[in-house]
Order: structure tokens, then C-alpha cells, then sequence
């Protein structure tokens, strides 16, 4: 018997039934992206752009403070949309050019972590051997290691400089992007096209770079999301300790700690930069986990 595509003529049905009768069985659509999902990315368009265009949004100075008794802790007004600090610095002024130095940080090392992890994990998957078990062997003995503490040691020595603390997170987020590219590598380079690809004398940067690299793109992708939340998270960490940018160069990070550190902090000083965190960091990892399921990246099909 033939199978005949059901019409929207003859039965009258919608499209959408029209297109699930004609689907391959056993194939389902690809799953959608939530409101939810897309509140997450205008929260982190916001930032951004707030962050990219913060000095044409005639704010005070973030470092400048007013030296007056009334302005020290002052609560919001329309002066100070968010108050002061107990140096009498716009916290407002203070949270945006903070969120300029927490995303710098975050792109910046997540960069860096791409570009050598994610380079290493598919050199090695694709030439296995001794190559891929010494770097996965060195990989996993960093994975091991406590990063936290031996980024603190390093910038004690180093300096707290922002170049600085970019280097020190994208080195150790190295790892993770490496084993997530070698897995993701390691799927594809077994695959019919690539055995096809080798048999015809294609050489191992062209089987990289046009077989393998855009099958790898997606788990990638996903997996970076993570990785910048984690450093953005990190960053704050060391902010926090006072192993951060130098007060009084402003970051989230730097801001909890001062508040945490002021009896006489207001509310909303407390909360700005501890809410500003928290809601980026929920939707960098939300977005990821979406971008994730779509492109059917988990780790137990890698």
C-alpha cells in the first residue's frame, strides 16, 4: 500500500497536523525555546548593553564620592536611584560599571579557555594514542586540583591587576572545555563521513575544520554558557575575599564584600549587586541548559 500525505483539501486539517502525519516516525520536532527562556537572554542583552554603553547613561562617576555626612549610606532617591555607599559612591553607578569588569572577565577567560581547551580536546580525540592519553592525564589532574585556592596563591603573587585575573580563570577553565570538545570529538570522528573524508587523502586539519569542528559547535556552544557562569561566579568569589580588581575599582564581587563589611549598609546595597549576580548567573545557566536540550548535547550521548 502506498502511503498518501494527508491533504489540508481533503480532510480540512491544519498545517501543523499536516506536518506531524508526514513526519519519518519514530522523529520528533525539535523542541522549543520557552518564555521563559527568551526572559533569560533580554536579561542578559540588558546587561550587556548597559555594561557596552554605561558611559553614555550620564551616571555619577562610580569611584567619586561626595564627601558629605548625608550622603553616606543614603537610602534610594531620585538623586541615587539605589543610595550610597559608606563612602558616599552612587551604588546605581557603582553596579553598572561593576557589571563592565564582571563581564570583561567573563568573555575574556572564557575565550581563552576555548581557544586552548577547546583546540586540545579535538587534537587529541582526533589523533588518540599517547598524544590523548598524556593530555587527558594532565587535564584531569588539574580538574583535581582545588582551582580556588590555587588561583588565590597565584594572584597573591602575581597581582590583582584585571589582565591578570583573566589569564589566571580562562587557564583553569581549560579543562572542562577540553574534556567536553574531546567527548563531542570523540563521538564524531568515527562517523561515516569522516572515515570517508580520510580515505580520500583529506589531511587532518581539513577533517578538523570542516568534518568535525561544525558537528562539535553545538555541545560547545552550550557547554561555554556554563563556563562563563562559573568564571563570573569565581570572580565574584575572589571579589568577595578582597582578591579581586583593587577597591576602588568596582565589580559585583568587590560590592558584596563591602556590604558584607558595613554594619550600616543600606537594604538595597546589600541586595543590588548580590541580585544582579544571582539573576545573571540564573540566566546564563537556564539558557545553557535550554541550548543544551535543543541541540540533544548531554553528556551521556557524548
Amino acid at each position: 500500500m502506498l502511503d498518501i500525505p494527508v491533504t489540508t483539501v481533503e480532510q480540512g486539517v491544519s498545517d501543523a497536523e499536516v506536518a506531524a502525519a508526514n513526519a519519518q516516525p519514530g522523529t520528533t520536532p525539535p523542541k522549543r525555546f520557552g518564555f521563559f527562556f527568551w526572559c533569560c537572554l533580554g536579561w542578559l542583552a540588558l546587561i550587556a548593553l548597559v555594561a557596552i554603553f554605561a558611559g553614555m547613561l550620564h551616571l555619577d562617576p562610580p569611584n567619586a564620592p561626595y564627601y558629605t555626612p548625608i550622603a553616606v549610606n543614603a537610602p534610594p532617591s531620585f538623586a541615587h536611584w539605589l543610595g550610597t555607599d559608606d563612602s558616599s559612591r552612587d551604588v546605581l553607578s557603582r553596579l553598572v560599571y561593576g557589571a563592565r569588569v564582571s563581564l570583561v572577565i567573563g568573555l575574556l577567560g572564557t575565550a581563552i579557555g576555548i581557544g586552548i581547551g577547546g583546540s586540545l580536546g579535538m587534537f587529541s580525540a582526533y589523533v588518540r594514542g599517547k598524544i590523548d592519553a598524556g593530555l587527558s592525564f594532565v587535564m584531569y589532574i588539574f580538574l583535581a586540583f582545588p582551582a580556588i585556592i590555587a588561583v588565590l596563591c597565584i594572584l597573591e603573587f602575581w597581582g590583582h591587576t584585571e589582565s591578570h585575573i583573566v589569564v589566571i580563570l580562562g587557564l583553569f577553565s581549560v579543562p572542562f572545555i577540553y574534556r567536553v570538545t574531546r567527548a563531542a570529538t570523540l563521538a564524531c570522528a568515527t562517523k561515516e563521513y569522516v572515515t570517508a573524508a580520510r580515505s580520500q587523502g583529506a589531511t587532518a586539519r581539513r577533517v578538523l575544520a570542516k568534518d568535525i569542528f561544525p558537528n562539535v559547535i553545538p555541545a560547545l556552544i552550550a557547554y561555554t554558557v556554563f563556563t562563563f557562569g562559573g568564571i563570573i561566579t569565581t570572580e565574584g568569589a575572589l571579589g568577595f575575599l578582597g582578591q579581586s580588581v583593587q577597591i576602588p575599582i568596582s565589580s559585583w564581587g568587590n560590592m558584596i564584600g563591602e556590604a558584607s563589611g558595613d554594619l550600616n549598609a543600606t537594604l538595597v546595597f546589600i541586595l543590588a549587586p548580590a541580585s544582579a549576580l544571582f539573576l545573571t548567573l540564573v540566566a546564563l545557566n537556564y539558557a545553557g541548559e535550554q541550548i543544551r536540550l535543543r541541540f540533544d548535547t548531554s553528556e551521556q550521548k557524548l
